[in-house]
């Protein structure tokens, strides 16, 4: 087994936050954004202004550490894009699936909003791991 291409991991990874700050711009940014300021309104708070460059960083460590998981699933499971939408599903268990429950169970946001963008964040991670992973050699 060889060792991780750390250039490749962080290219491949750009190219995959990439496509996630593309999902979530479209889905928060345009779709739902009148819905996450009602929600944001119920809490009491509004979204500040540094929120955007925190959530464009994000995006970017996320494509980062999905294509970081596909190097390291892809001696067992092969390379190509079968392996990347395995690894891009499971590191939404953790990045997306999980988080989101928990604030589900706080009833943080409303349930309809938590679900869809939970959603759209399972194709926004397998589409960002796959065309990442296209990046990626050892």
């Amino acid at each position: 087994m060889g060792k991780i291409n750390v250039a490749r991991v962080l290219l491949g990874g750009l190219v995959a936050g990439i496509v996630v700050n593309l999902f979530e711009y479209v889905t928060n940014g345009v779709v739902f954004a009148s819905e996450w300021v009602a929600a944001m309104s119920s809490l009491g708070h509004a979204m500040p202004d540094s929120a955007m460059v925190g959530f464009v960083v994000w995006g970017f460590v996320l494509g980062i550490g999905a294509i970081w998981f596909y190097a390291a699933a892809r001696p067992r499971f092969g390379p190509g894009p079968g392996t990347a939408a395995i690894t891009g599903a499971g590191y939404w268990v953790f990045a997306y699936a999980l988080p989101n429950f928990s604030l589900g169970v706080l009833s943080l946001f409303p349930t309809r909003l938590l679900v869809i963008t939970t959603l759209v964040g399972l194709v926004e991670l397998i589409v960002a791991s796959i065309c990442g992973a296209a990046l990626y050699r050892e």
